[in-house]
């Protein structure tokens, strides 16, 4: 520590004394103080835990950004997810407008039932009840991607129609090793470890001596009382050592409390290494299976779709009624709705699996990005 002083001094002194005269002068002080310390075990440990206290709110830091991200993903493809499912909806109900009309027609030639018609009908109407529920719904998804960016929503990009998703990489384990290692969540805990350590040792510097090495230099012309006398320059260099003895027991009771900090730390810490490594494994676990589904739903939708044209065909030669065929349009409705969700879960899962390891940066968005395509001409 640096410190320093200046005074400037103005003495009058009127006397009716015989052999005294009067006086008046002006005198100045001035001077620095240097104070190094050499040994003060508690101010280094305190520096040290201060030092790990900054990485630990840096590693926090990136935690919260990854989630960020990632949040901010989930809440866009929930918008692409509500999408799909009200074009598959809109799609659904032209058909059965298409289908209402050509049996309105042949009931007009006695060559269905009104029942025909009347199911037709009721289907409709039920479709048109299910479209205004998918738009709210993206209505919904919309307004949740606003509360977190703040800006509002346009249209956005849509998946390419020849996007493959990737297999997935690695092993359970080699996700669950590399979270171990990278997680910036666990990293967080693990510095607050050493911070809680490096505070038991700042309070066990209470027991050790300090050290300092102190410096002066005061120049002044004016001495006791502001008396005048000769300009005079002083100059000296010490070694200050402060020995503890005893504090009435308060040093040994910080020390104590120490290290319960410390001992919380640690339990903090398995408690963040369990629960990351069982999230990495959740991560790993739904990404591989959403990727399965992803081929069971392409599947499926395939046979829907042979199953549509399969009836339609039957019901022009009477062979099935129209109930079947409007059935048999549901199961389509459902079956790329399911490749939809599907589809877009193993991406949040991909991402999420990612960010558990510690590994999920703009970069990983930049390309998802790239599997996205605008609707715009």
């Amino acid at each position: 520590a640096l410190t320093g002083s200046f005074s400037d001094n103005e003495v009058t002194f009127d006397t009716d004394l015989p052999g005294f005269d009067d006086q008046d002068y002006k005198g100045q002080r001035y001077g620095i103080a240097v104070r190094q310390v050499l040994f003060n075990w508690s101010v280094l440990s305190a520096r040290a835990a201060e030092r790990e206290l900054v990485a630990q709110r840096e590693s926090e830091l990136l935690d919260v950004m990854s989630l960020l991200l990632l949040d901010v993903a989930e809440r866009y493809f929930e918008i692409l997810l509500a999408e799909s499912e009200l074009r598959s909806i809109q799609a659904e109900k032209d058909s059965i407008l298409e289908q209402l009309e050509s049996n309105e027609a042949l009931f007009e030639r006695k060559m269905v039932r009104v029942t025909d018609v009347l199911e037709t009908q009721a289907r409709a109407d039920s479709v048109r009840a299910d479209e205004i529920q998918a738009q709210n719904a993206v209505d919904l998804a919309r307004e949740r991607l606003f509360e977190l960016t703040g800006v509002p929503v346009g249209p956005l990009s849509r998946l390419r129609p020849d996007f493959e998703p990737p297999e997935l990489e690695y092993s359970i384990e080699h996700w669950s090793d590399l979270a171990m290692i990278h997680s910036p969540f666990l990293q967080a805990r693990r510095e607050a470890v050493l911070s809680a350590q490096e505070r038991v040792e700042e309070q066990k510097g209470g027991h050790y001596p300090t050290l300092n090495l102190v410096f002066s230099d005061q120049t002044s012309d004016t001495g006791f009382d502001n008396q005048q006398q000769p300009e005079r320059d002083t100059r000296y260099i010490a070694l200050d050592v402060n020995i503890p003895l005893y504090s009435g027991g308060s040093t040994s009771a910080n020390v104590r409390e120490a290290w319960a900090g410390y001992y919380i730390a640690r339990e903090e810490e398995e408690q963040a290494r369990r629960e990351v490594l069982r999230r990495t494994r959740e991560s790993f676990l739904n990404a591989r299976s959403s990727r399965k589904r992803v081929d069971a739903a392409a599947l499926s939708v395939e046979s829907a779709s042979k199953s549509l044209d399969a009836m339609n065909k039957s019901f022009t030669y009477g062979t099935v009624t129209s109930a079947d065929v409007l059935e048999s349009l549901a199961a389509q409705t459902r079956a790329r709705r399911d490749y939809s969700d599907a589809l877009f879960r193993f991406i949040v899962n991909w991402l999420g699996l990612k960010r558990e390891a510690g590994f999920l940066e703009t970069d990983d968005l930049l390309e998802v990005n790239s599997w996205l395509v605008s609707d715009a001409p």
